[in-house]
């Protein structure tokens, strides 16, 4: 849990750290870079996926520092209401930080609902959505608004 809210605060800081810096909206480009498909990789390999595939995309993909908060979370399904249906990367800024470098990449899906994913050195420290509850839902509300790409 002390990696966990490390890498919370981390994220958040360097959202707004980030804030300033240039984005890269792929809206209007297919090509993504590695950590924009590493995070929709994320979304469409982990978050929609049977717990058997969660299990292999943290041994493959989840940086090695919150493998184990990821496995604790591949034990359980989204249920239909809460997967990201045709998630697409809207926009991503890069992240360099002493524990290593990559970006914050924003998805938005289908449904309007949306991800924030933070990869670092090519894998995911982070993944963060939408929540019900008002504390978790304020901080999600002050990362989105780092980003340019409109809601």
């Amino acid at each position: 849990m002390k990696n966990f809210a490390k890498y919370l605060s981390i994220l958040f800081a360097a959202v707004i750290i980030l804030s300033g810096c240039s984005s890269n909206n792929t809206a209007d480009s297919k090509k993504l870079s590695s950590d924009e498909k590493m995070a929709l990789s994320y979304v469409t390999d982990f978050y929609n996926a049977s717990t058997a595939d969660k299990e292999k995309f943290v041994e493959e993909n989840v940086h090695p520092e919150v493998q184990a908060l990821f496995r604790i979370g591949a034990k359980g399904e989204a249920t239909e209401d809460n997967k990201l249906k045709d998630p697409k990367v809207a926009e991503s800024v890069p992240y360099d930080e002493e524990d290593g470098k990559g970006s914050v990449v924003l998805i938005q899906a289908a449904d309007d609902k949306e991800m924030i994913v933070l990869i670092i050195d090519g894998k995911v420290a982070f993944g963060y959505a939408a929540s019900d509850n008002p504390e978790s839902q304020e901080m999600f509300e002050q990362m989105r608004s780092q980003f340019k790409t409109a809601k």
